[in-house]
């Protein structure tokens, strides 16, 4: 017996080291698609992505807000449960931090789709031309293996260096290269083919950087868009957690289909 003691406490210890480490994955109260809310730097103002976390978590989806130095701590939850759907939400840095965990999973090796991406007022720092060229951000890339993308940007005197275009590597001249080929050419400039994808303006609604999240129409906006992506054949959503359903009434059957969902 006394051969076998010491290698138990061995691997004991080495599962409670592996168990104590810094990024552990997000324990989420729901199963199902999993919303990732990533927040700016901290003098940009994301508080709209709480209100999203609670509103979401309030239709049993499950949300959790991160910050846009959260890489490891967001591949690791998705690397923990990789058949839980997911979908990124990020606000400017966040919205780089989005495009980057995209990118990290159209690896070959590592191949994951993500379900959506929805990036605010993006900010590139993979640019490198931002110092001799501040009011013309180049496109950002998002990763080939994003099924679906919507990008909101704002453009005002105040923050013109936000707001970045966002090209996909699907059907580009770069497709078959690995995700990170613009390092190789950092400082070139190599222009590249894309799919572009749709941009939402909304400078019209008088917002800035700092408060486009804020928006109760933006907010709202995307909320639809999350719950409308969380709908999965994988996963059961309650009737009265559907995003197009109309509220029961007091007799507790709920009604049609609104006009909104009729019309997609």
């Amino acid at each position: 017996m006394k051969r076998y003691f010491i290698p138990t406490i061995l691997s004991g210890l080495a599962l409670s080291t592996l168990g104590t480490g810094c990024h552990q994955p997000t324990n989420f109260a729901y199963t199902g698609p999993r919303v990732y809310l990533i927040k700016g730097t901290p003098n940009e103002v994301s508080d709209g992505l709480y209100e999203l976390r609670d509103e979401l978590n309030q239709h049993e989806i499950a949300a959790a807000v991160y910050s846009p130095d959260d890489w490891l701590k967001i591949v690791n939850t998705i690397d923990a449960k990789p058949d839980e759907e997911a979908i990124l939400v990020g606000h400017g840095h966040g919205g780089f931090l989005a495009t980057q965990v995209v990118r990290h999973y159209a690896q070959e090796h590592k191949m994951k789709f993500m379900k959506h991406v929805i990036v605010i007022d993006d900010f590139n720092k993979d640019w490198p031309y931002a110092e001799t060229n501040a009011h013309n951000p180049e496109a950002a890339p998002l990763g080939h293996n994003s099924r679906r993308a919507d990008n909101f940007l704002q453009k005002t005197a105040a923050s013109e260096i936000h707001g970045t275009t966002l090209i996909s590597t699907r059907n580009s001249n770069v497709a078959e290269e690995h995700p990170y080929y613009w390092y190789d050419n950092y400082w070139d400039g190599k222009a590249f083919t894309g799919q572009k994808i749709a941009t939402t303006d909304v400078t019209n609604l008088n917002v800035d950087h700092e408060s486009i999240d804020n928006n109760k129409e933006v907010l709202d906006r995307i909320l639809t868009l999350c719950r409308r992506s969380a709908l999965s054949p994988f996963h059961y959503t309650p009737v009265r957690h559907h995003p197009y359903v109309t509220q029961a009434p007091d007799n507790g059957q709920y009604g049609q289909p609104t006009q909104q969902a009729q019309s997609n």
